[in-house]
């Protein structure tokens, strides 16, 4: 049946650019070959029946005013789930070109915007490459989708948001999740104006206040990167790289002593990895970062969509002691943990999606001219999936840029262990030879955390 878009999932919609496509792109690294036809029954019976938006394509109103629409048309999996077989020697080289290739495409505008890649003479086993466009789904419902494919139910401890049904949602998505977070925000103030009576509460209360003022002077009048190697004019050319893997005791560890969390342990880390690249005297740069906002407690709506909204994080590149970045990081996350930045951008974002394609566009470029890199972080499987009667060793995804940014790093655990998967234009970092320079140094600053 046709429906209506979201404010937040046309927008992400209308930010498809050939110089910079809106698809998520996440892959389960297969200890054997995964049977193609096994995998199509799989998918049209878990994920086609299921979702809505894998059987239907966007389409726009007229004039360009309002939501995308989106329209059915029921896909064919002999073209959306698809054998690829990689050349000799079928390894994480051919992988990487196969999926840079991948990311310079648009998906089909006449089929619905998403398609699996099986493919075959990866490292004696195979890769499932999944890219499915950002307006239909984050990258929770990613991960939600790859827990669908599993043999066995979630073990223990996996979150609502990945291991239950889907739920029918109620209608006015944007409104509703408006309404819930500033709700939850609004009990938090009062939290804090209560125990504003003690010193730990007042001083809270300021440091608050502190952070929403310069959170909001940010957001109204977003002030530019300084310049450096990670700008320039995207071309249609990606490249896509992983890191090797590290156990997230030891990134928590890391961050142990600072109080740090994993996630500022890692960004510390990318700036570390920035500062070795681009040289000593690079300046403080900034980061786009999305911030989920969708209860993981709770099941994910069959409509998968979209529950983020962006905070704009400084990034220590300028500082040379790794354990004073991981401080700073921190310092960094729990001021823009005091205010509504991710809320505040999810609104403008959503909002713009109701207008024509130019506002949503306009908008996203004046966050995106305030950052170098997207980091995008989000929790993966607890414990390792089976697909097919296939053991699945790993897992990671890559986030898109918007706007001109040239470089997205992604975040995921998987069993116990995180890597970073790396999309960047080819171009802009000085070609192949510049992405595996920063993948290099990347892997030395998550050696060092040993």
């Amino acid at each position: 049946m046709d429906r209506w878009a979201s404010g937040i999932d046309t927008a992400w919609l209308q930010l498809e650019q050939p110089t910079n496509r809106m698809v998520v792109h996440g892959i389960l690294f297969c200890e054997e070959p995964v049977d193609i036809e096994v995998l199509r029954e799989r998918v049209r019976d878990r994920w086609v029946a299921a979702y809505p938006g894998l059987r239907q394509r966007p389409t726009w109103p007229v004039g360009q005013l309002g939501p995308a629409r989106w329209v059915d048309a029921p896909p064919d999996l002999t073209h959306h789930v698809r054998a690829v077989e990689l050349g000799a020697p079928g390894d994480d080289a051919a992988l990487a070109r196969h999926v840079g290739s991948v990311m310079s495409q648009p998906l089909p505008a006449d089929r619905p915007w998403w398609s699996l890649h099986v493919v075959s003479g990866y490292a004696g086993g195979s890769a499932l490459l999944v890219n499915i466009h950002h307006g239909l789904a984050d990258g929770v419902a990613l991960n939600h989708l790859f827990h669908v494919l599993g043999d066995d139910p979630a073990a223990e401890g996996t979150p609502a948001a990945y291991a239950e049904p889907p739920r029918r949602p109620r209608r006015a998505h944007d409104w509703r999740l408006l309404h819930r977070e500033a709700r939850r925000r609004v009990a938090d103030l009062r939290a804090k104006v209560r125990a504003a009576g003690t010193s730990e509460g007042a001083a809270e209360l300021r440091a608050t206040g502190r952070a929403v003022r310069t959170s909001s002077a940010m957001l109204a009048r977003p002030p530019q990167d300084p310049p450096s190697a990670l700008q320039g004019e995207p071309g249609v050319a990606k490249s896509a790289r992983w890191t090797s893997m590290v156990p997230l005791e030891t990134v928590k560890a890391a961050g142990k002593a600072s109080g740090g969390s994993v996630n500022d342990v890692l960004c510390a880390a990318i700036a570390g990895a920035l500062r070795s690249v681009l040289g000593d005297d690079v300046p403080r740069l900034r980061a786009v970062m999305p911030i989920n906002m969708r209860p993981l407690d709770r099941p994910i709506s069959d409509e998968l969509g979209n529950e983020v909204g962006l905070v704009l994080p400084p990034l220590p590149t300028d500082e040379p002691d790794p354990e004073r970045r991981v401080e700073r990081v921190h310092a960094a996350m729990e001021t823009i943990k005091r205010t509504d930045q991710a809320l505040a951008t999810f609104a403008g974002i959503a909002g713009s999606g109701h207008g024509p394609a130019p506002w949503t566009r306009a908008l996203v470029a004046r966050y995106a001219t305030t950052s170098s890199v997207i980091i995008s972080n989000v929790p993966g499987p607890v414990a390792p999936l089976t697909i097919a009667g296939t053991r699945v060793r790993d897992a990671l995804f890559w986030v898109p840029c918007s706007g001109h940014l040239a470089l997205g790093v992604s975040i995921l655990s998987y069993a116990g262990r995180v890597r970073l998967g790396v999309r960047a234009d080819t171009a802009i970092l000085g070609g192949e030879e510049g992405v595996d320079r920063l993948v290099a140094a990347l892997d030395e600053q998550l050696a060092a955390l040993a």
